[in-house]
């Protein structure tokens, strides 16, 4: 049977409760979910400097969301300079894997990723990790690696191993960029 899941990128949306503008996760139920009987998730970070969440909302076959949960990130949300209505300027702050059944979020207030394992919408806190740079805005995953990308400080990507659940610093060097001009990157 194929998989059903995906990970869908989209627009800025408004989450009306929270009086904020976040980049939401899709987690669609895939066949190990629907054994475990896990319903369909969208989850939302909070992006709050006083304390960083995820918001967990179930999905029904309608398309309509209901609140099931905040979980706390360990971490605090923050704000780029000039940023009006995305504090973190960003895509990706959120990213869900279906493949390990994990949730990556971004805390660019105190330089962190959160990983949280899921099903369906519960999900539990497995590590908070340094993002190996200064506010890291963006979170992408491919197979057992994971890449945080950093904004300040001229910027920067991290990589990490995957490794039973949990995030190891890998021997992916830190590529610093020169100029937001110059494709030219240099790497340390």
């Amino acid at each position: 049977m194929r998989r059903l899941t995906r990970l869908v990128s989209v627009g800025a949306i408004t989450a009306t409760a929270l009086g904020l503008v976040a980049q939401p996760a899709f987690a669609n139920g895939d066949d190990d979910d629907h054994e475990r009987g896990a319903k369909p998730a969208v989850f939302v970070p909070t992006n709050d400097s006083a304390g960083n969440q995820v918001v967990a909302y179930a999905r029904g076959a309608d398309g309509n969301l209901t609140f099931a949960a905040s979980y706390s990130t360990g971490g605090q949300g923050g704000a780029l300079n000039g940023a009006a209505v995305d504090k973190l300027a960003s895509q990706g702050a959120l990213t869900y894997d279906a493949r390990h059944h994990l949730l990556f979020t971004v805390n660019a207030g105190s330089n962190t990723v959160s990983v949280f394992k899921t099903n369906g919408t519960h999900l539990s806190l497995r590590q908070v990790i340094s993002s190996g740079g200064s506010f890291p805005v963006s979170v992408a995953v491919h197979g057992n690696v994971v890449y945080v990308l950093n904004a300040r400080t001229g910027g920067s990507i991290q990589g990490f191993r995957l490794d039973d659940g949990r995030l190891h610093p890998s021997g992916t060097r830190t590529v610093r960029w020169v100029s937001l001009s110059s494709p030219t990157a240099q790497s340390s």
